[in-house]
């Protein structure tokens, strides 16, 4: 969510800005010559930049990197032993002799303790890798699941929500636990304040108690039923350090989307840090999208917008029609997002002994760091959002990468009613919201349902309290 949401969609002007083809580049120079919504200097209309993004896959390529790497010394001297790696030609953990495809050493390697550990470089050309041992730490589910969170009413992404406390969540059903599930949901209508505001639509804004420390690791877990998807919506799942002033401590989006667009991953943090560009390259996942950008320090005025790499995009209707879970893994020198299917949740993680070194096939991102960058990442708390408008469902209304779905589903567009931009009386997205023909939608068809949010930690490693539930909610600011 960066700054909140800036940073989703800020990001992808760096990835339009590192596009190769010539076609990509022209088309992009055309989009932004007729782009009349953003004044010099105005950062949140970044997130026009949406609009240019390119969608093509990088199937051929990865497939191409991964077969080369894996004709490679094959091994268990050259990968070491541990979990199943995608695109290996043979493989060094337990379940191997089960699918007879074990290398010709993995008996005098791995069974012999089991303690062989290969050289630094060589390890690092595993895609996706995870040696941790990760254990259950903390989990929130059924009717305690909000006991676990902080309810912040902050907005800093200029929407047409109105974040609650929980009391006041209660009141508007923005909260509910039916059927042993959690439900985080839209709300009815918040008059205006003062002149000139627009009226607004309840919703929640939560935060967990606890916070992990990247290293050595943890696995945080989203089990969910359903997911909002459509116009004017901007549901998120994202981490975050509460301790230092954004972007200082880091910031993941893990499960980001607004209106009919694609999911984005990225990553923001103030000091110096990068992505390994070659690594990107190779362990992208197949399907994945060629726009990217490696840079992962953020400052909007210096044109810094945070990294985020190659990546399988799926769109929020998707996740939603396709329910399971969504998973970060967050190691010392990478981090790995995966959507696990419902019928194919795995018995490990099922058991609550996840090894996510064997879930390749169900990678969405995957982000290894230069050398560096650990150092300065603090503890991360997560984030539940759903959130109207603003910075990016409303300034993306008349997207093209929607094909204009919410113009014609509501006509409202640009010039026609109203303008899109910002939270206002006359902003097209927030009059759609806020407007009769979204109540029924809004507030009894698009929420999220979640099963469970579990967090798994290397090592027996334990969770501190998080900066948001220190301060009572209070946002740190600059």
């Amino acid at each position: 969510m960066a700054f909140r949401r800036l940073a989703a969609a800020a990001a992808l002007v760096a990835v339009a800005a590192v596009a190769t083809a010539p076609e990509e580049e022209a088309a992009a120079s055309a989009a932004l010559a007729a782009d009349d919504q953003c004044a010099a200097g105005d950062e949140a209309c970044a997130l026009n930049a949406l609009q240019l993004q390119s969608r093509k896959v990088a199937a051929q390529a990865a497939a191409s990197a991964n077969a080369t790497d894996a004709s490679t010394n094959p091994s268990c001297v050259a990968y070491g032993c541990q979990g199943y790696v995608r695109g290996l030609s043979c493989q060094c953990n337990p379940q191997c002799q089960g699918y007879r495809n074990c290398c010709s050493d993995y008996h005098s390697v791995c069974q012999s303790g089991g303690s062989y550990t290969p050289p630094a470089q060589t390890m690092s050309k595993a895609c996706y890798h995870s040696s941790n041992i990760y254990s259950l730490d903390w989990e929130a589910q059924g009717n305690t699941f909000f006991d676990h969170f902080t309810f912040v009413t902050q907005d800093d992404v200029h929407g047409a929500h109105q974040f609650t406390t929980r009391e006041e969540a209660q009141q508007q059903k923005t909260i509910t636990t039916d059927h042993g599930q959690a439900q985080l949901r839209y709300g009815g209508i918040r008059y205006p304040s003062y002149a000139g505001e627009a009226y607004k639509r309840y919703s929640v804004n939560i935060h967990t108690d606890k916070a992990w420390e990247p290293s050595p690791g943890f696995i945080a877990v989203l089990h969910y039923s359903k997911l909002p998807t459509g116009c004017g919506v901007w549901p998120s799942f994202w981490a975050m350090n509460s301790d230092k002033v954004w972007p200082h401590g880091g910031e993941l989006d893990i499960l980001e989307y607004a209106n009919y667009e694609e999911n984005k991953v990225t990553f923001h943090i103030a000091e110096q840090c990068a992505l390994d560009t070659k690594q990107v390259e190779r362990c992208a996942p197949l399907g994945s999208t060629s726009a990217h950008a490696d840079g992962c320090q953020t400052s909007y005025f210096e044109g810094k917008l945070g990294c985020m790499p190659k990546q399988r995009q799926p769109s929020g209707q998707f996740f939603s029609e396709n329910p399971g879970v969504i998973a970060a893994e967050w190691a010392d020198d990478h981090i790995t997002i995966f959507h696990i299917p419902e019928a194919e949740i795995p018995q490990d993680l099922k058991d609550n002994t996840p090894v996510p070194g064997n879930w390749g096939k169900w990678v969405l991102a995957y982000l290894p760091f230069k050398e560096g960058c650990t150092k300065y990442i603090g503890p991360q708390e997560l984030v539940l959002n759903m959130q109207l408008c603003g910075d990016w469902a409303g300034a993306t209304w008349d997207g093209v990468n929607t094909g204009g779905q919410c113009p014609k589903q509501s006509n409202l567009w640009n010039n026609h009613m109203c303008e899109s931009g910002l939270s206002s009386p006359t902003d097209c997205c927030t009059k759609y919201v806020t407007g009769g023909a979204a109540e029924i939608p809004l507030r009894y068809q698009q929420y999220m349902d979640i099963k469970y949010l579990k967090v798994f930690t290397a090592n027996g490693e334990v969770s501190k309290s998080s900066g948001t539930f220190s301060r009572g909610g209070v946002p740190l600011s600059a």
